[in-house]
């Protein structure tokens, strides 16, 4: 397999990884205890609080869980030496519009219910 000598792989700073690796377990472990409890509460920095239940609630947690794979799929691609870079990016790029499509249709959803 032809190899490229110049290739040097992604270095990510090891601040910005443990950064990644606590705000995807935050961010999982709140949304999981709001799906739990039924009441998903997104603060509003010049809006509104809101406060997702039942399907709203799920697919905004569904969201969540895109952003925990694009933040941890950096962590990923610093550990992986192969010239892969590409895969990473559009791994990350296809969770993090599928991600904002499922935080738009919740809220669609909360609205209309």
């Amino acid at each position: 397999m032809y190899k490229d000598t110049n290739y040097t792989p992604n270095h990510i700073p090891a601040n910005e990884r443990m950064q990644n690796i606590a705000f995807s377990i935050l961010l999982a472990a709140y949304g999981a205890y709001g799906v739990w409890v039924n009441d998903l509460y997104i603060p509003g920095k010049r809006s509104k609080d809101i406060h997702l239940h039942d399907v709203p609630a799920w697919i905004m947690y569904a969201a969540f869980i895109c952003a925990c794979l694009v933040m941890l799929s950096v962590v990923v691609d610093h550990y992986d030496k192969r010239n892969n870079e590409t895969n990473y990016k559009l791994f990350a790029n296809v969770f993090k519009y599928l991600g904002w499509g499922f935080f738009v249709l919740s809220l669609i959803m909360a609205i209309i219910r």
